[in-house]
């Protein structure tokens, strides 16, 4: 019987242990711990944010060795966080528990931890951040997560059943970190300085850095990039350095915004493949070398605002033949020099005195093609306009002196720069097509700050002013706004030598604001001891008096008890009532 009984037992065990088994080892599928990121692709520089969680069918194991492998040449460990879940399974341990963590060894992360019990996991294990390297390859790169070791309160290893899932990431090439950004003199924008790429074809400047609009591009910055094909310049640009670009010998094609104001000597030399070019309006001249060796520049329209083309600017440009120019413009020596073989043809306006001369002397071959002259009128357009936060583009009217109706878009074109912050405006008019010149307007626009967020600097007192810091909600303009100092309420006054019937007092007033003391050594009038305040002074004032003094039940006003102290002293007794018997029967004389 007993040996039954023991065989009984027996099974009993085996199956309470096979049934354990089978509850506590999971499916692949199932017990799948998985690390997770915030975004499927990140540009170099970028934060990256691994969770590693747990699903709820991983809740009996006791012992567990983690490591999650990531490239260390892409990415950098900045921390390290306990998830919620995790810190709940470990509460939940009873006699004991072991837990660590390291982090110390770039490409590897680590847990082991271990518990008298069988942990309840479920949801977060840990959160980690990285910082993608600015030098990280463009590509895929895995967040490997790996179970080293596994097992149940039974001791029971489980290690190939609990699975884990990686995250696959891909990083992406961020343009910033081909640059090299210097802060402009007055603080305003940043200047790039240096290009660090040499793979890219078609290249879009960014806009800004660190929040600044990027306004220049330093001396040859882009010198010798034969890499490049096409170019564009950001919206807010302000100049273009000498020999910027260069010998860039594969660049068709480069959009430069209508707010560069200077472009630099030799800024385009050797761009022999250049095919489109148009210059912004403003650019005041064109420097020595600006354009040389352009072969394949087939036509130029020189701004109206430019007043002078240098030495050699568009020398050896074989393709050129066509060049729009202004009456205003003049050359200096070979500009044009070894152009197009059979010739060059001038578009310009009527009254240009100055060409002719040019062409006859240095350009034989050269042709001049007259158009009509829009400037030859008037143009306008509102002289201020609000400010919106978008482009402000008033409307601007043309009209000629022979009274030729001219039309915006097929005769002239307008140009808006600077009209998005509050300042000064510009607006070119250039006349297009069967016109040439144009017109330079400025408008205002003002921002009414009407909504603006005030943070107190210099709190408002009785006598000195106050200081809000206020923000423009709209143009984000940060200002000063003065609060006028209040002023003291009306105080009371304070006597420092008080007033008697023959004599006058000094007195002053104190702020029941502030404390402070003012109007001091203020005249105190003489007393008129008037003490039930009916304008005379009699045997009835004395006798109200003396009843009060002596405690009687008498009513008289503060004024008529300030009145009654008729010698000064601050108080009320019988000389002051003696005081006033004798003015009344008239032995004192007021």
């Amino acid at each position: 019987m007993r040996k039954f009984t023991k065989r009984i037992f027996s099974a009993v065990l085996v199956l309470v242990l096979a049934f354990s088994m089978l509850t506590v080892i999971p499916s692949a599928a199932e017990a799948s711990i998985a690390v997770s990121v915030n975004e499927s692709s990140f540009l170099q520089g970028d934060t990256l944010v691994a969770t590693v969680y747990f699903p709820s069918s991983i809740n009996s194991v006791a012992a567990l060795d983690l490591e999650l492998k990531y490239d260390k040449t892409k990415l950098e460990f900045v921390s390290l966080e306990m998830g919620a879940g995790l810190d709940a399974a470990l509460d939940g341990q009873i006699n004991g528990k072991v837990y660590s963590e390291n982090a110390k060894i770039p490409g590897i992360i680590s847990w082991v931890l271990a518990g008298t019990n069988n942990f309840a996991f479920s949801g977060t294990f840990a959160i980690i951040t990285f910082k993608v390297r600015n030098t990280a390859a463009n590509g895929e790169t895995v967040l490997d997560l790996e179970v080293t070791n596994a097992a149940n309160s039974g001791y029971v290893e489980i290690t190939s059943s609990v699975t884990a899932a990686d995250a696959v990431v891909e990083i992406v090439r961020n343009s910033v970190n081909d640059f090299v950004f210097e802060l402009n003199d007055n603080g305003t924008g940043y200047v790039i300085t240096a290009y660090r790429c040499a793979t890219v074809a078609e290249l879009t400047i960014p806009s800004q850095y660190n929040g600044l609009p990027i306004t220049g591009i330093a001396d040859e910055t882009f010198f010798n990039h034969s890499e490049l094909r096409k170019v564009t310049l950001p919206e807010h640009l302000e100049f273009i350095g000498a020999s910027a670009f260069q010998s860039c010998f594969n660049l068709t094609e480069i959009s430069i915004p209508n707010t560069v104001t200077s472009i630099g000597e030799a800024a385009f030399f050797g761009c022999s493949s250049l095919e489109a070019l148009k210059l912004p309006v403003g650019l005041k001249e064109i420097k020595e070398n600006t354009f040389n060796s352009c072969y394949f520049l087939e036509k130029v329209e020189i701004p109206f605002t430019v007043t002078e083309i240098k030495d050699t600017a568009f020398y050896n440009c074989l393709s050129l033949g066509e060049v729009k120019i202004s009456k205003n413009t003049t050359l200096g020596k070979n500009v044009f020099e070894k152009c197009s073989s059979s010739g060059v043809e001038f578009i310009t306006v009527a009254g240009n005195t100055y060409l002719p001369e040019v062409i006859e002397e240095s350009y034989p071959d050269a042709t001049i093609i007259i158009v009509e002259d829009v400037s030859l009128g008037t143009a306008s357009c509102e002289d201020t306009a609000e400010y919106t936060g978008a482009p402000v583009t008033p409307d601007v009217t043309v009209e000629l002196d022979n009274g030729v109706a001219v039309v915006e878009g097929t005769d002239y074109e307008v140009v808006y720069v600077n009209n998005v912050k509050s300042g000064t405006a510009t607006v070119y008019v250039v006349g297009i097509n069967g016109y040439g010149e144009g017109y330079v307007l400025d408008f205002e626009i003002i921002c009414e700050h009407s909504s603006v967020k005030k943070i107190t600097v210099q709190k408002q007192t009785c006598t000195k002013d106050g200081i809000y810091r206020c923000k423009c909600n709209l143009c984000g303009l940060v200002f000063d706004e003065v609060v006028p100092a209040s002023g003291h309420p009306s105080g009371e006054w304070v006597y420092d030598k008080r007033p008697t019937y023959s004599k006058t007092g000094i007195k002053h007033k104190e702020c029941t604001v502030c404390g402070e003391s003012y109007e001091l050594d203020t005249t105190a009038d003489k007393v008129f001891p008037d003490v039930d305040l009916n304008g005379t002074i009699n045997s009835i004032d004395a006798l109200l008096l003396l009843q009060y003094s002596v405690g009687m039940d008498v009513y008289v006003e503060p004024q008529g008890l300030f009145n009654a102290d008729a010698n000064g002293d601050g108080k009320v007794n019988s000389t002051d009532a003696l005081i006033i018997l004798k003015i009344a029967v008239g032995q004192i004389t007021l």
